[in-house]
Order: C-alpha cells, then structure tokens, then sequence
C-alpha cells in the first residue's frame, strides 16, 4: 500500500494512527507531500489533490480518511469494532461530532491562511461556535469512550480532534467545558501511536 499523508493533516493522523495501531505501519510507503503544490502522482492517484490517499495494493484509490480507516478496518485486525445494534449509530452519531470538528477547525485554519487585510471574521467567530457545540455533545457522551475496550475508529477520530484543537486553537480552551472527556484524552494522548503522529512545530504555521 502506498500513503500520501501530511504531517500537519489531521485527517492523515488519523489514518496514520489506526496503521500503527494495526501493526501494519510498515505494510505502507509513505509518502509526504505538500496538498498545496501536489506531486504529479498524488494528481494522478486522486485528481482532487486530497490527503490522506491510500493506494491499495489492488490499485485502488481511497481518497477520503473515513474511507481509508473503514477499508484498514475490513482487511486488518487490531481495531475494535464499533457496537453492534442501536449502540453502532450511537457510536457513528458520535464519531460524526468529532469529525465535524476537525472540520470546522480545519476551515477556520484555511481562513487564517488569508492575507489579514481579507480574512472573514464571521467564518472564524462560526466555526468556533461550532468547535464548542460540538465539544459539548462530546462531553454529554464520554462515557461512551471511556468504556470502549481497545481503540476503535471513533476513540482516533476523537483524539485527533482534540489533539488538532490543542495544536492549532488552544486559545478556545476547550477542556473547563468537558471535564470527563479531558479525563479520556489526557490517558489517550499517551498512547504510542499518539506520540508518534505529533506535528512538527512548522506545522502550526
């Protein structure tokens, strides 16, 4: 398998995350590049220059992390399975919350990338109201992930939200709001395959 991932890309963490929880980081080339000036073979492998994209070794082009974890998830052991039942879209309700705010904290980054003269006040003052709401229903289901055994796709998912909010937003201060799932992280951040997915400092540009 081949990986184009950034280390500044959340999405790729996660993805970078579930390989070393799988045992199987060394199954994949990994290849780093910058989204914003593309290699010909990532155009190639995904036209719309998209990180993280798995290139299976069936050829395949997986061009989205939730896509690429629920394919890692199909083929490789190591992950825990959601719950079966209503508790799966309980689970995936939930899962879907913390991508939503890698979402919002990635657009609000994109917008702060602007020249200062154009940034939009109101995308910022938005998606940080959505970062907060969606911190608040995290904390109303935490004890959700503090009984999950093993790590599964929501427990990365939800990391890395947190994680990218520490990185790239710590001035939102999120943990006064949700003690329980500052609890979580704070033991979730010790995890290997955390540590080993940290950005780099030029990635807090």
């Amino acid at each position: 398998m081949r990986l184009y991932y950034s280390t500044a890309s959340p999405y790729s963490r996660k993805v970078r995350i579930a390989l070393i929880e799988q045992g199987i980081l060394d199954q994949v080339e990994a290849v780093l590049v910058d989204p914003f000036n593309p290699p010909a073979d990532l155009l190639a492998a995904n036209p719309l220059s998209k990180i993280p994209t798995l290139m299976t070794d069936q050829g395949a082009s997986l061009p989205d992390s939730s896509l690429i974890l629920d394919y890692l998830q199909t083929h490789y052991k190591g992950l825990a399975p959601l719950p079966r039942g209503n508790g799966h879209w309980d689970a995936r309700r939930v899962q879907q919350v913390a991508e939503g705010i890698i979402d919002a904290a990635t657009a609000a980054m994109m917008e702060r990338r602007k020249p200062e003269s154009i940034v939009y006040l109101p995308t910022l003052d938005r998606q940080a109201e959505i970062i907060h709401r969606g911190i608040e229903l995290l904390e109303q289901d935490a004890g959700a992930l503090l009984a999950t055994e093993g790590v599964s796709t929501l427990d990365i998912t939800t990391g890395v939200a947190l994680a990218y909010l520490d990185f790239k937003m710590p001035y939102l201060e999120w943990r006064p709001h949700a003690a329980a799932l500052a609890q979580w992280y704070e033991i979730f951040m010790q995890r290997p395959s955390m540590q080993q997915t940290v950005p780099l400092p030029e990635d807090k540009k």
